[in-house]
């Protein structure tokens, strides 16, 4: 019996021992659980500096302090650019616009022939003689009144060649738009024009373009040296 009792003393004491172990964790409240169990998920002040320095930039010493250009959009236009001197771009090269001489009389010559002789096979009337001619070569040499209108004789300062012209006559690089004659002066100063020539003259530009210009013939019956013409 006495046994018993001892071992039932022995059996109370070491219960009495377990439940003092066991209540304190078993009184605390739920937040105090709950923040203990999220204390491993939190960063320490060292993780979150260690963070905030590998998300800035590069050093400022490590950047060049000059515009290269680098980094933007390689299909921009160099014209975009809104740090590029607009004032020092090229302007692609343009060779400049000339007048083309016209061809040496024998061309010319030869070249009226073949038209002169292809009409008349095909039964039309041949080109005048004047077709050959420059409107600058020629010089007038009288004005005349004709059933027809005025009408000019004029010479081939290189030849001496003569031909009789009127208002439509063709030369090779124009023809004779008006002839005019009045006994005043047409601008000239030292000597009396009483006649004058209104050609059209055509010239070839190097670009392929036509140019239509107005070349005045003048005749001076008793100037001493040979008529200019005037454009």
């Amino acid at each position: 019996m006495d046994a018993y009792i001892d071992f039932c003393t022995c059996r109370a004491w070491l219960l009495s021992g377990l439940l003092c172990c066991t209540v304190p964790a078993l009184g605390q409240s739920p937040s105090a659980v709950a923040q203990k169990a999220t204390a491993g998920l939190q960063s320490s002040p060292s993780d979150i500096q260690g963070s905030q320095k590998s998300a800035q930039g590069p050093p400022a010493d490590a950047l060049s302090p000059t515009y290269t250009g680098t980094g933007r959009d390689p299909f921009r236009r160099p014209n975009n650019d809104p740090f590029r001197d607009s004032g020092k771009l090229r302007e692609p090269f343009r060779p400049p616009v000339t007048d083309l001489p016209y061809p040496d009389f024998p061309t010319r010559e030869a070249k009226w022939r073949e038209i002169r002789d292809r009409r008349l096979d095909q039964g039309q009337p041949p080109p005048a003689e004047s077709e050959k001619y420059l409107v600058e070569e020629l010089t007038v040499m009288g004005i005349y009144s004709t059933e027809r209108g005025l009408g000019a004789l004029v010479k081939d300062r290189r030849s001496g060649a003569t031909m009789f012209v009127r208002e439509g006559s063709k030369f090779w690089n124009g023809s004779v738009v008006k002839i005019e004659r009045a006994p005043r002066t047409f601008g000239v100063t030292d000597a009396q024009v009483v006649g004058r020539l209104v050609c059209s003259e055509i010239i070839v530009r190097s670009n392929g373009t036509l140019v239509t210009k107005q070349r005045f013939l003048d005749y001076i019956p008793k100037a001493s040296a040979t008529p200019t013409a005037a454009q």
